[in-house]
């Protein structure tokens, strides 16, 4: 074999494994691009039990269906969160999640637009007993719309107000539990 012959084969396998090295990074940066990692915002502390609503700090906010109960007790845990999967992911724990508010948006404005409302409430904060009303520190005021008991005291609490199908849920920051609620004011 020429010089020349072995100088083009060798020219040809160059690119062939330049092609392959490139197609291998594109198809693993297409991979990863479906999912980002982020921090949870809130709640404080993350548990990883069921039906949380999870605030991550790029603004999106999650609701949490696999319903584990884990008490995880996690300050601000680093999450992998895939939205084209419906899944998170901390360290060995995968969880089921859904959108609340649509992403890619801060979470005030995503808030305006999705109708989910962050505010605190205004003082202490005991729980709820059946009727209990919510005064937030945005002005509205809530009322608890069906019976559950919860006790849990705090001040001046982070909560989000979404509607779920027939009305509004309240969770209330701290709380492992969600209260129906309607609006008073």
């Amino acid at each position: 074999m020429g010089s020349s012959m072995k100088l083009l084969r060798r020219l040809l396998i160059s690119i062939f494994i330049a092609a392959a090295i490139t197609n291998l990074a594109v198809s693993i940066t297409a991979y990863a691009g479906a999912c980002y990692e982020t921090t949870i915002k809130s709640p404080t502390p993350f548990n990883g039990n069921g039906g949380e609503i999870i605030i991550l700090n790029n603004g999106t906010v999650w609701k949490e269906n696999s319903f584990q109960y884990l008490y995880l007790y996690s300050y601000n845990p680093s999450v992998t969160v895939c939205p084209s999967e419906g899944k998170m992911l901390l360290g060995r724990h995968r969880f089921s999640i859904a959108p609340v508010e649509t992403t890619q948006t801060t979470a005030t404005v995503a808030a305006k637009e999705s109708g989910v409302i962050e505010s605190r409430i205004d003082g202490e904060f005991k729980g709820w007993d059946g009727e209990t009303i919510f005064k937030l520190n945005n002005g509205q005021i809530w009322q608890q719309s069906s019976y559950s008991y919860t006790y849990h005291y705090a001040f001046n609490p982070t909560v989000l107000i979404y509607s779920s199908g027939s009305g509004y849920v309240m969770k209330v920051d701290g709380v492992d539990r969600t209260v129906n609620v309607k609006r008073l004011k």
